[in-house]
């Protein structure tokens, strides 16, 4: 039930904007109708619009009117089309850019998750699928108290520049090209999803600006645990990738 609802504010706030974002053209829309109804109906209803003096103007306003709806509907059609079919692209790609860069960073966090101590874990293809999902990331990671169990040993791990930080970083620089696109392309209706891509884009370059250390690290891997496990401050725990998610939506 919630998902539904959920699904029917993200179409509502989609038309909104659509609306808001061309009432000209709308208002022109209705304006080319009603003066074609008119020119159709008017003398039907008064019988002094239906004498032959008038028939010129109303031929003139019906061939404005009708004229105006089909030039609307053929702009409309060919530019609708054109820009659904761009966003629909860029969409994609940045999809795919995200999906590629995560895969990459899960690999690196399997890979400094052992070096931190766990030898539980390895970067096969199995593992990697798993820690893709948020379910899975959490029954891998698992809860740990010392600094080579759990989220810990990949955590301290970001402590220093290792070859698996400058690969988190680099995908993450990828990451913030994909919602650059994103943003630039102009497909995005909804604010809210705007200004959750606008703030992961100035995080993912706070992030890569910060560098490695101790400090510097936890908003690296706060940022991390919010994607692969699911994480928010406000709904806790998610069974889906919400930035995964934002960029489907778009």
């Amino acid at each position: 039930m919630r998902g539904i609802m959920i699904a029917i504010k993200a179409l509502w706030s989609r038309l909104r904007a659509l609306t808001l974002r061309r009432w000209h053209e709308w208002t022109a829309l209705i304006l080319f109708a009603a003066l074609s109804v008119y020119a159709l109906l008017a003398p039907l209803l008064s019988p002094t619009l239906a004498e032959a003096k008038y028939a010129p103007a109303l031929n003139a306003a019906l061939s404005i009117g009708t004229s105006g709806v089909v030039s609307f509907i053929f702009y409309y059609v060919v530019n609708e089309r054109l820009e659904r079919r761009r966003g629909e692209l860029v969409r994609s790609g940045a999809l795919r850019a995200y999906r590629d860069a995560k895969r990459n960073i899960a690999v690196a966090i399997l890979h400094a998750s052992e070096k931190g101590g766990r030898h539980d874990l390895s970067a096969n293809t199995n593992t990697i699928e798993a820690a893709l999902t948020p379910q899975g990331f959490r029954a891998l990671i698992g809860d740990g108290r010392e600094a080579d169990e759990g989220f810990y040993a990949f955590q301290n791990q970001m402590s220093e520049k290792t070859p698996e930080f400058d690969e988190i970083i680099f995908n993450l620089r990828s990451m913030g090209r994909a919602f650059d696109r994103l943003i630039d392309a102009g497909s995005i209706d909804d604010e809210d999803t705007y200004n959750k891509f606008a703030r992961l884009n100035a995080l993912v370059r706070r992030i890569e600006y910060n560098g490695a250390g101790y400090d510097e690290s936890k908003r690296l891997c706060s940022f991390i645990w919010e994607v692969f496990a699911g994480w928010s401050m406000d709904n806790g725990y998610r069974d889906y990738d919400p930035v995964e998610r934002a960029i489907e939506r778009c």
